[in-house]
């Protein structure tokens, strides 16, 4: 049985290595475009009246690892070794973590964004 390596990343170590920014642009456009076809299927779902809560699940963990996993690539780019592999298994882990943060709190969020919705349209009104 061999044992697991930080720097291997699913055959793709060698480009990685040589560019390190493949890191980044993968940590700025990969929610974004994960965001699309998730929104698509949230859409679908919500004309046949299915239950959302897992969609909400999804959207949020794409929006909250666009902005805290680039946020954490970036400054690990600059200030560590410029490791790509190493740079892309932290954003995998910011993935993770904010699945996870987004399945216990996705009822939270979700009545805090229809709270300033509604102190949006109120503000509006006015």
């Amino acid at each position: 049985m061999t044992e697991f390596s930080f720097n291997t990343f699913f055959g793709l170590e060698k480009q990685m290595a040589e560019y390190p920014e493949v890191a980044i642009f993968g940590a700025l456009f990969l929610p974004l475009l994960l965001f699309i076809p998730v929104a698509v299927i949230g859409w679908i779902f919500r004309k046949l009246k299915f239950n959302m809560y897992i969609i909400h699940v999804l959207l949020y963990t794409l929006m909250f690892t666009f902005v805290i996993g680039a946020l954490a690539v970036f400054i690990l780019f600059f200030i560590t070794d410029r490791n790509g592999v190493k740079l892309a298994y932290c954003w995998l882990t910011v993935l993770i973590g904010m699945f996870f943060f987004s399945m216990m709190n996705t009822n939270t969020i979700t009545k805090m964004f229809t709270d300033w919705s509604k102190i949006i349209k109120e503000k509006d009104a006015k």
